[in-house]
C-alpha cells in the first residue's frame, strides 16, 4: 500500500483521488488555503488530511499534480524546494516544452517524475476516462491506478510524450468547441442563425449539438483558457500555427463567466460572446 498526495482534489482530482483510494492506497490532500467546496469534496472522497504541502511531502511516497494549467509549474517549483524525493506524477495540461521545465524543477533533489495526462470528464464508471503514463517509471504510477473509475495506461517514449498527446486531444475537442460558440456567435450578430439552423439540417450537423456544445463547454470555459494558450506553444514549436488556438482561447475568455452555472442559456452565451461587438457590425444587422 502507497500513500498518495494529491495537489489538489477539484473535479477531476478527486476522480484521480478516488481511483487511487480504489486500488488500496492511502490518500492525502492539503487543506491549508484551499476552498470550503473543495474540503467538502475531499471529505466526500475519504481523503486523509495532511494540512500543508509540506508535511504532505513527508507523508507520501508519491504525489499527484491536478491543477489548472496555469499553476502547475509554479506548485511543482513548490514540490522540488521541500526537497522532495518521492515519485512526482504531473497530470495537469502542458505542453510537452512545460512538462520538462516541470520535471527538472522536481528531479534537482532527486524525486522520480513521471508525464501524464488525463483524456475525458470526471467520470461516472470505468472505459470513460484514461490517464496517459510516459518515462521511466510510468509503470510504477500506473500501478496507483489500478481499480478505476479512471483508467490508466503507459504509452511509449519520454517525458513530453503524454502531455503532447493531451495536446493533440484538446485542440481538436475543445479547438472544435470554440469553433462552434464562435459560428453561432457570428450567425447571431449576422442574422442569419435561423438560416444556418435551416441549412444544417439539411447538410449539416444538427443546430441541437452545436448548442448542447456550448452548454457542456461554458460552465469550464474559464479552466480552457490557458490550455489554449499551453496548445498554442505546442504547436508552434513544430512549425504549426498557432492563431486558431489563440482564437480559442478568446472564445473561453468571452465564456468565463459562466463558471459555475449548470446549464447557460443560450441567449446570455451569444450575448456573452458578442460583448465586444463593434457598433458599426451592429448597424450593420439592424440594416
Amino acid at each position: 500500500m502507497r500513500k498518495i498526495g494529491i495537489l489538489h482534489p477539484g473535479q477531476m482530482g478527486a476522480a484521480v483521488a478516488l481511483t487511487a483510494k480504489n486500488s488500496g492506497h492511502e490518500v492525502y490532500w492539503a487543506s491549508e488555503g484551499r476552498s470550503a467546496e473543495t474540503s467538502e469534496r475531499a471529505r466526500k472522497t475519504g481523503l486523509q488530511d495532511a494540512g500543508t504541502t509540506a508535511r504532505m511531502s513527508e507523508i507520501c511516497d508519491t504525489i499527484v499534480g491536478v491543477c489548472p494549467p496555469e499553476f502547475a509549474e509554479r506548485m511543482a517549483d513548490e514540490i522540488g524546494a521541500l526537497s522532495y524525493r518521492g515519485l512526482y506524477v504531473d497530470l495537469n495540461a502542458v505542453s510537452p516544452e512545460r512538462v520538462r521545465r516541470i520535471a527538472g524543477l522536481v528531479t534537482a533533489n532527486g524525486a522520480g517524475f513521471v508525464d501524464g495526462c488525463i483524456i475525458g470528464q470526471p467520470p461516472a464508471g470505468r472505459g470513460e476516462t484514461w490517464i496517459y503514463l510516459c518515462g521511466e517509471r510510468a509503470v510504477d504510477a500506473a500501478g496507483c491506478f489500478t481499480e478505476g473509475p479512471l483508467e490508466a495506461e503507459v504509452i511509449e517514449g519520454g517525458i513530453g510524450q503524454a502531455s503532447a498527446l493531451k495536446m493533440c486531444f484538446s485542440a481538436h475537442a475543445k479547438g472544435m468547441a470554440a469553433l462552434r460558440a464562435a459560428v453561432l456567435g457570428a450567425a447571431h450578430q449576422l442574422g442569419v442563425l435561423e438560416d444556418l439552423e435551416r441549412q444544417w439540417s439539411r447538410s449539416g450537423p444538427p443546430m441541437a449539438q452545436a448548442v448542447k456544445s456550448i452548454e457542456i463547454t461554458a460552465p469550464k470555459a474559464w479552466r480552457f483558457i490557458a490550455e489554449m494558450q499551453e496548445i498554442v506553444e505546442t504547436f508552434e514549436s513544430v512549425g504549426m500555427p498557432g492563431d486558431f488556438h489563440r482564437g480559442a482561447a478568446e472564445i473561453y475568455r468571452r465564456l468565463a463567466p459562466f463558471k459555475g452555472t449548470e446549464k447557460p442559456d443560450l441567449a446570455d452565451a451569444l450575448l456573452r460572446l458578442t460583448l465586444d461587438v463593434s457598433p458599426e457590425l451592429i448597424a450593420h444587422r439592424g440594416k
